[in-house]
């Protein structure tokens, strides 16, 4: 049956999405702000105009009918759009504004090109704060559905995660490392590390999560240096202070390596084979384009991006 929107109260819309997201009456009213009879009420409404039940009991829980399934992007997409619409300005003053951007990215991003967004940011708009959480599984989803603004990965998406609608995505290059091999300054070894050596020795490697892998990983296993690794660490950050005092070769973005390695006591090696170069790019979603305000915070992170030059080689 086609709905006719002089029928419909728009305002269901909100209250629809807070049950299709919560799958409970009592965590909607919590999320609205708003009494548990009132969003039964609006339940029993949604119940009526879609002739479906939308939410059903099974044991304890609530779940969603199909229907309602079918309904939960939808909805989302259309109250983003609708706030996008209503909260755009034709004019964009980021020395005045006070607004808030979130955004998903690694420890390795965070810890070379956030400081110097952060920097920017204090000076041409100290009136924005920016909301950082660390890149996961579900990072691309909550691109998605509006739950973050921004999203800087790798270029090599599909090692690390993927999107369902890709083709509502927008992107640009943001950056370019290279990988470096680093080991602990009184490692046993000392000199050009050649496939051998590299086999000879443990290794300690970065993992993201179930189903993600590194780029460098990818490109070890592919030119058969695949090993199982002594240490699977959480971040490159993390693998860089365990090395200290132990055998392990990791292998880390060069930016990140330089600016560890004299602090905590590593030497540099060039990698026993060629590996990829580390693009990171910008992600965002295609509603926010002609947004005054995003186009404006995209563009200071992709200028800050080419402010930090080409891409830095390996040790000689």
């Amino acid at each position: 049956m086609a709905l006719s929107l002089t029928q419909f109260d728009l305002n269901l819309l909100v209250v629809l999405d807070a049950l299709l997201t919560e799958k409970s009456v009592t965590r909607a009213a919590e999320r609205l702000f708003v009494t548990q009879p009132a969003v039964s009420g609006s339940l029993a409404r949604l119940r009526d105009i879609f002739e479906d039940p939308l939410l059903v009991r099974v044991g304890r829980e609530m779940e969603l009918t199909v229907r309602a399934r079918a309904l939960a992007g939808p909805v989302r997409e259309a109250l983003l759009m609708v706030k996008a619409a209503l909260g755009s300005e034709e004019r964009f003053d980021p020395s005045e504004t006070k607004c808030e951007f979130r955004i998903a990215m690694t420890d390795y991003c965070s810890m070379t090109i956030l400081p110097r967004i952060v920097r920017e940011l204090a000076v041409r708009a100290p009136g924005i704060e920016l909301a950082v959480e660390g890149l996961v599984n579900k990072s691309f989803d909550r691109l998605e559905t509006g739950e973050i603004d921004f999203l800087l990965t790798v270029v090599e998406r599909t090692l690390l995660m993927h999107s369902r609608h890709p083709d509502m995505l927008r992107g640009a290059d943001a950056f370019e490392d290279c990988y470096t091999c680093v080991v602990a300054a009184d490692h046993p070894f000392d000199g050009m590390l050649t496939p051998e050596d590299f086999r000879a020795y443990p290794n300690a490697t970065v993992s993201f999560g179930e189903h993600t892998f590194t780029t460098d990983r990818a490109a070890y296993e592919h030119g058969g240096l695949d090993q199982s690794p002594a240490l699977i660490a959480s971040s490159f950050s993390s693998l860089l202070f365990q090395l200290q005092g132990t055998r392990l070769i990791g292998t880390v973005p060069y930016r990140l390596a330089e600016i560890f390695a004299p602090m905590l006591g590593l030497r540099l090696l060039e990698p026993p084979i060629r590996l990829p170069s580390l693009t990171e790019r910008l992600n965002w979603h295609v509603r926010n384009d002609a947004d005054p305000g995003h186009s404006w915070m995209r563009n200071l992170i992709l200028d800050v991006g080419r402010s930090m030059g080409p891409r830095k080689g390996a040790p000689d």
